[in-house]
């Protein structure tokens, strides 16, 4: 910076960059010269302690945002991918490590639905769906239930009410 650029202001260079709060000095973001292979939020030092809390963290910060990207998916978008959450251990589901269609899901067989809401810790049961009233469900109907609890956990929650809302008969799920 020039000396009059530095006159004009009254105080030296150091301090009005300090005054700001400027990142460029040395403010609450370390060196400009440091160079952090870590995306801002998910410094080391900035995480609770021990690898376990980070681990939580990351699955936390990773869901959440899942969690958006898969609020915005709308009903009638056919080739949107569905992201996967992790799991609390930070891995995917088996039948689910990659992003899939919201048809490819509505496809998975009944099993692979099942194991995806197992490693996710979700209900399978169907007195879990409310599904009670009857004495036999349709498996047609389960599976439906099932993938409504999907997608509600996903985030995905325009897809299961719509799902939900094209069976206005049989029980609530």
């Amino acid at each position: 910076m020039s000396a009059p650029f530095d006159s004009r202001l009254g105080m030296e260079v150091p301090d009005y960059l300090s005054a700001l709060g400027s990142p460029i000095g040395k403010g609450t973001f370390g060196s400009r010269n440091q160079r952090s292979s870590y995306p801002p939020g998910f410094e080391p030092e900035t995480m609770m302690s021990g690898p376990e809390q980070y681990i939580d963290e990351l699955v936390r910060r990773t869901n959440l945002m899942v969690q958006f990207v898969n609020s915005q998916i709308r009903p009638g978008a056919r080739y949107c991918q569905l992201q996967p959450k992790m799991c609390h251990d930070a891995k995917f589901p088996p039948e689910f490590r990659i992003p899939k269609t919201v048809d490819e899901v509505r496809a998975m067989d009944p099993s692979s639905v099942d194991r995806v809401l197992r490693a996710y810790n979700l209900p399978t049961d169907l007195r879990s769906f409310r599904a009670m009233t009857q004495d036999t469900i349709n498996p047609r109907t389960a599976h439906q239930a099932k993938l409504c609890t999907l997608f509600d956990f996903l985030g995905a929650t325009q897809i299961s009410e719509r799902q939900r809302s094209k069976r206005n008969n049989g029980p609530p799920y």
